[in-house]
């Protein structure tokens, strides 16, 4: 008897905190065709939405991006959706393995803009850091939006030699 109000009451517990949690109340499609909608003249690789949770510290998330070698890259991000501005840092290489003066890539955090991009030189694995403040008990869930593009740098290549040719 003692065991099956434990196991109520544990039930109870889970069903009130599950209750409690809050979704995000932003539009993913949304967020995602307006980040395609600035890739061009690159082709749609994918798309992360993620929901930013603040919380009462400064927190970092951090995302891999693989890349392949030998072809152009467009990150763009969409943080329209977010109540506090996400600051957003590209770099080389992962947080374990970043010496103190590291210097990001890509930085944000002098603007404010909703819709950012950035094109990188080099095509390798690249690690995208969200910095997201500190929050107050009454900040909403926000979300942000990732969305890769590529232009195949070979394809390219090809048009302009038989632009050549035909013109010869």
């Amino acid at each position: 008897m003692k065991n099956i109000s434990k196991i109520i009451g544990l039930f109870i517990i889970a069903l009130t905190f599950f209750a409690a949690t809050t979704e995000a109340d932003c539009d993913k499609k949304a967020l995602k065709k307006a980040g395609i909608a600035t890739l061009k003249p690159y082709y749609y690789s994918s798309a992360k939405i993620t929901e930013i949770n603040y919380q009462y510290k400064t927190i970092r998330k951090e995302i891999e991006v693989p890349l392949f070698k030998g072809e152009k890259y467009r990150l763009v991000f969409n943080r329209s959706a977010l109540p506090l501005n996400v600051d957003i840092e590209i770099h080389d290489k992962d947080m374990d393995h970043r010496s103190q003066g590291h210097k990001p890539l890509f930085s944000s955090k002098d603007s404010e803009e909703d819709i950012l991009s950035f094109e990188p030189t080099k095509s390798k694995t690249l690690f995208v850091n969200y910095i997201i403040p500190k929050g107050k008990r009454d900040t909403k869930i926000g979300c942000i939006a990732f969305v890769l593009g590529y232009q195949l740098t070979f394809i390219k290549d090809e048009d302009k030699k038989k632009k050549e040719e035909s013109q010869e």
